[in-house]
């Protein structure tokens, strides 16, 4: 799991330091919540959550202005415990002396920002959403294709960076080539290019090409949510496969499982138009159709009249 500070996250967000040291802003954060402490600040510290970022708003700033100072210094001393990693004061509202106190005696930060509590909340967990995210990287092409992000793996060669070549043709958008990094954003893939290799594409014989400059800017894309997964593999005639398709696969990337299918790769196969029509069957079963089920309830049907047939042939 990647880290994150509370510094890296004050500067992320542009807020105003109001206590500081190097000490305090290097404390990392390490988990996808904060904290408004509406009953600490009364004296119920039973479920307080010390590892979360501390928001102060109009309510909890209102609550303190009506305690007595000793009484809100001693709150605020609980709430600084050495695993918070720091206090963002919301609304652009001044500090009160009882916080920026207690925050230098525990050597706690304290930062302020412009933002409604709720705005900014919501920009926060997003933010720490992405950074602390499970991540990985895989050997593998990322294509967004009919709005689907569609993870392209096989064996170095197999064609994948010549696929996603015909699929940008087809008015397809790449994410990345080669490489993917997948982060597990509230339990669903995303995918994105290391910064390095954004926008390009390695095509061998020909080299690296800018795919935003061949194909224009918008057959890019920064990143993407994968939905479905195609697995290249040449074509091997003793391999037993499932010619109905009615078996349905999933392989599993930091534990979210992905629709996934194997197309076997040999010449003469229009393999960008396989993706495509892959796409398109995983779209269609998503929305209730299954072209296999709807295949074996013809056959049942065709079965059911040939053996009405059959009993009324022997009856006469």
């Amino acid at each position: 799991m990647a880290g994150c500070t509370i510094g890296e996250l004050a500067e992320n967000f542009g807020l105003v330091t109001v206590v500081s040291s190097p000490k305090s802003i290097s404390k990392k954060i390490s988990v996808i919540e904060v904290d408004r402490p509406g009953l600490e600040l009364a004296g119920f510290y039973e479920y307080h959550q010390k590892t979360r970022l501390v928001l102060i708003g109009k309510k909890e700033l209102a609550f303190i202005s009506h305690m007595q100072s000793f009484s809100a210094y001693q709150a605020i001393l609980q709430i600084c415990a050495p695993e918070t990693p720091g206090i963002v004061i919301c609304h652009g509202l001044p500090c009160p002396e009882e916080i920026k106190r207690a925050a230098e005696k525990k050597d706690c930060a304290v930062f302020q920002t412009l933002e409604d509590t709720s705005t900014f909340e919501a920009d926060v967990l997003n933010f720490l959403s992405e950074k602390l995210a499970p991540k990985t990287s895989i050997h593998a092409n990322l294509m967004e294709i009919f709005g689907c992000g569609t993870l392209m793996i096989g064996d170095s060669g197999i064609g994948k960076s010549e696929v996603s070549l015909d699929l940008l043709k087809r008015g397809h958008v790449l994410v990345s080539d080669d490489k993917v990094e997948i982060l597990n954003v509230r339990n669903k893939l995303e995918g994105s290019s290391p910064a390095i290799t954004f926008g390009m594409m390695e095509v061998r014989g020909i080299g690296i090409i800018d795919v935003s400059r061949m194909f224009g800017i918008n057959a890019v894309k920064r990143k993407s949510q994968i939905t479905y997964c195609v697995d290249m593999r040449l074509f091997n005639p003793k391999e037993v496969v499932d010619r109905l398709g009615s078996t349905s696969k999933t392989i599993e990337y930091l534990g979210v499982k992905v629709p996934y299918v194997k197309l076997p790769v040999s010449s003469g196969r229009s393999m960008a138009e396989l993706v495509e029509i892959a796409i398109t069957n995983f779209k269609l079963k998503d929305s209730g159709f299954d072209s296999a089920r709807e295949f074996e309830r013809r056959m049942d049907v065709e079965r059911e009249k040939a053996r009405i047939a059959l009993e009324a042939k022997n009856k006469i």
